[in-house]
């Protein structure tokens, strides 16, 4: 949701730009399913522990993914050994279920290098064009204008990519350097230090795989965000310190927005799933993978996230995984439209 609040703080700045020669123009979305990079064989980090539960610290293997393969953290998560109903479209190994036996999807941490394709993914299936050209224009406006709103949407994109990335860089910065599921390290901190630390240590899964007729890329098939926050039902930014601003701010202007509880809690954010993978249950799938994480792993008992009511596949999909709504909405006088999306919450035990 935080993607989605900043895409369309960016279309509309974009939008105000180009009003007058735009004024036969709709806003529309669009997305694609296919993601493509270079290859190499990349050293990944698998954690090992004693009886006691103490880490000995990590050790490699080679890795034709950039991605970290979640079964690698099988001593730290339940989601994997689930019954097969539970994890849907996912097997036991963490691989999508599919006829492609030779190449599969696998359910993996992102890391470091998998922001740049990742952060196109996203944009894709959230959709970073400004301007489409309604059908209705003629041959004449349309050539007309088109000119222009290429222009438009080429920098919008450009943009939107570049605080997508920059931003999950920034949330993931803690754990880019160590790549692992565990809770962020906040358990002995103030709350003060608790927001900082916890605002670089957002957990991103990644359903990817090897491209099958390109030895040179990999598939993003799809992608889901767990982090800690305050509990406000503030949507947040791809910068958490906007978000400590912006809470200054409500605050200073005497606005009684007081979270539901004292503590951090989960927030399941950014779950996209690519438009040919849609209908295959696989976001069903990535929102029990977080569940699991952040009941199990991270020792939780409810998790949060937004959803904008006008998305039916996305409402749905929370309701029938039994998310209800908390009642309260982020409504400070600046916050338009945004204080009409919905802040859900999901009792895990």
């Amino acid at each position: 949701m935080n993607v989605m609040r900043s895409l369309y703080l960016t279309n509309f700045l974009c939008i105000c730009l180009v009003t007058c020669t735009c004024a036969f123009t709709k806003v529309t979305t669009s997305s694609r399913s296919k993601i493509s990079r270079p290859v190499k064989k990349n050293k990944i980090h698998i954690h090992t522990s004693t009886s006691s539960g103490h880490y000995r610290g990590p050790r490699t293997i080679e890795s034709n993914l950039f991605l970290t393969p979640l079964r690698n953290f099988e001593s730290q998560i339940t989601f994997l050994s689930s019954p097969d109903s539970y994890r849907t479209c996912i097997d036991a190994k963490g691989e999508l279920h599919s006829d492609d036996v030779e190449s599969p999807y696998v359910l993996c941490v992102a890391e470091e290098d998998d922001l740049p394709a990742l952060s196109k993914m996203i944009l894709e299936a959230f959709g970073a064009e400004a301007i489409a050209l309604s059908s209705d224009l003629s041959s004449l406006e349309q050539a007309l204008i088109q000119p222009g709103v290429g222009l438009l949407n080429a920098y919008s994109g450009a943009v939107a990519y570049t605080e997508v990335l920059s931003g999950l860089r920034n949330r993931m910065k803690d754990r880019l350097q160590n790549s692992d599921i565990s809770i962020p390290p906040i358990i002995d901190a103030t709350h003060a230090d608790a927001e900082t630390i916890a605002g670089k240590s957002s957990l991103v899964l990644v359903l990817a795989r090897k491209q099958s007729d390109d030895i040179f890329g990999i598939d993003v098939l799809a992608t889901v965000e767990l982090r800690l926050q305050p509990t406000d039902a503030k949507i947040p930014f791809s910068y958490p310190w906007l978000d400590n601003v912006e809470r200054k701010v409500a605050k200073f202007f005497g606005l009684n927005i007081s979270p539901k509880d004292s503590d951090l809690q989960p927030y399941l954010s950014n779950l996209c799933v690519a438009e040919s993978a849609r209908g295959r249950r696989i976001g069903k799938s990535l929102v029990r993978c977080v569940e699991k994480i952040a009941s199990d792993t991270w020792g939780f008992s409810k998790i949060y996230l937004h959803v904008d009511l006008e998305n039916a596949a996305a409402f749905s999909l929370y309701k029938n995984e039994g998310y209800e709504d908390v009642g309260s909405r982020w409504n400070p006088f600046w916050a338009g439209g945004a204080a009409d999306i919905a802040y859900f919450v999901k009792k895990l035990r």
